[in-house]
């Protein structure tokens, strides 16, 4: 752990020192798509790789590499219970206040390293046989909504100043813990 934020703070350091004073727009936003991977299956046999929507708005400071922004996302995913053949569906929606440290601003590719903390809503939906207790919808029960603090570390890089791959881990509890890779359009931001 000690050898990695070393490293991290080595490539800030770096990125810092290499840093030109480069004019960007002060506001960009962000729309995009990205495949969801959950981390733990929950005791059943399968997880299945779901769908991440998000959009982000973001302020640049001019003075120093950072941006502070407003992240809002939806996930949904599965897993499944191939002896029983049960499948449970797991969504999310978040919004979060994100910051991003970026190295190269400005060039035609630029790194990032960011994290994100905020508000979840999580729904879980699985078939009636797993509650009987709850609502019949078709065939399928929602279970309580619950509201969560979640927090989100992710790095990726900008390209052209108009299309970014992102890479993030949100973390939130284990029914809905999951990593993410997303490709975006953005908007804005780019050199002046």
């Amino acid at each position: 752990m000690k050898k990695l934020i070393s490293a991290a703070i080595a490539i800030m350091f770096i990125g810092s020192v290499s840093a030109q004073s480069i004019n960007v727009g002060k506001v960009e936003g962000e729309i995009g798509v990205g495949g969801a991977f959950p981390t733990s299956k929950l005791n059943l046999d399968k997880n299945t790789p779901g769908a991440k929507l998000f959009g982000e708005v973001r302020y640049n400071f001019e003075k120093a590499p950072v941006d502070l922004g407003l992240h809002l996302s939806g996930t949904i995913f599965h897993r499944e219970a191939e002896s029983v053949a049960q499948r449970l569906k797991s969504k999310s929606y978040t919004v979060m206040a994100v910051s991003n440290y970026n190295f190269w601003r400005g060039a035609k590719a630029s790194l990032f390293l960011g994290a994100g903390l905020g508000y979840a809503r999580l729904d879980m939906t699985a078939p009636v046989s797993f509650d009987n207790a709850q609502p019949n919808y078709g065939g399928f029960h929602t279970g309580d909504a619950a509201n969560k603090v979640c927090f989100m570390p992710r790095v990726g890089v900008e390209l052209f100043n108009h299309l970014r791959l992102t890479l993030s881990y949100t973390l939130v509890e284990k029914a809905h813990n999951h990593f993410s890779i997303g490709i975006s359009g953005v908007i804005g931001g780019g050199k002046r």
